[in-house]
């Protein structure tokens, strides 16, 4: 059998078998839900937002240009200046950001927040937490703080709101600077579970599961079924085939041939023989 007769006997065995997969389907459905409703935690995030910015327009930020014009040769150089000044934030703010997951960075930020907090968290737990993303083509950078509880959330990130622009003021000469743009805020609800998401990859999976049970079970399911089947496997004609002889079959044909006597001694007419009476000739 070719490649494309194999295709369309899987296709067929798939339509054919379309409730098994909708089953699947469902069943992957109420596991998803269940999973979310009994084995997801609720979170909380609160998020801080920064601007990094350049403080010094040395030759290290880029190359100033300047103007053959001497009565714009002054606001060409702020504006030039300017440019580069954020344009060496954008780019150093990378090493920055690799800077903020050291082990070394989260456990000043840990101390100094079990300090403020009389608490006791682990470097860990604080680690865990933190998500840090850049903004693309700006020198934004969004830090979110998710945990299980909303104040320790909300704590984390005030105390990244003072010891992340501490920190880009110690490193690399104090050339870049962090400023907060959003404050955070404590989470008034926890985030949410997911339910649509994780129902949707529960059908997926029900019904690709059910697929490969169908799929492997009409790959190696050896038994000819047709005729057609037949000449296709061994290349030769089909003289004759045997009738079905199963119990349906047979009581099914011996009621159609009862129907049949029936209706054949309903069509011949009935011949009535005449009585003769005793003594009726004498």
């Amino acid at each position: 059998m070719n490649i494309d007769a194999n295709v369309q006997k899987i296709l067929f065995s798939l339509l054919r078998r379309w409730k098994l997969l909708v089953v699947f389907a469902l069943i992957g459905v109420l596991l998803g839900y269940f999973y979310t409703s009994h084995f997801t935690t609720l979170t909380y995030t609160s998020n801080v937002k920064f601007l990094a910015y350049a403080v010094d327009g040395n030759d290290d930020m880029g190359e100033i240009s300047q103007t053959s014009s001497t009565s714009g040769k002054s606001n060409d150089y702020v504006r030039t200046s300017n440019t580069s000044k954020m344009n060496y934030a954008m780019k150093m703010l990378p090493t920055y950001v690799e800077i903020m997951n050291t082990n070394e960075f989260v456990t000043k930020v840990t101390n100094a927040l079990n300090k403020k907090q009389n608490s006791n968290y682990s470097v860990g737990t604080i680690k865990n937490a933190i998500k840090i993303e850049l903004v693309e083509d700006t020198a934004i950078f969004d830090i979110a703080v998710t945990t299980t509880n909303a104040e320790l959330s909300y704590n984390i990130a005030q105390q990244l709101e003072t010891s992340i622009p501490q920190m880009m003021k110690q490193t690399n000469q104090s050339l870049v600077h962090a400023s907060v743009q959003d404050k955070a805020v404590k989470a008034a609800s926890a985030g949410s579970l997911g339910y649509p998401k994780k129902c949707a990859i529960g059908a997926v999976i029900g019904i690709v599961l059910a697929a490969a049970y169908v799929i492997l079970r009409t790959l190696f399911d050896v038994r000819i079924k047709s005729s057609d089947e037949l000449s296709d496997k061994y290349n030769i004609p089909v003289l004759g085939s045997i009738p079905n002889f199963s119990a349906a079959s047979v009581q099914k044909s011996g009621n159609q041939a009862h129907q049949a006597k029936a209706d054949a001694a309903e069509k011949q007419p009935s011949e009535v023989q005449p009585i003769q009476k005793k003594g009726a000739g004498k």
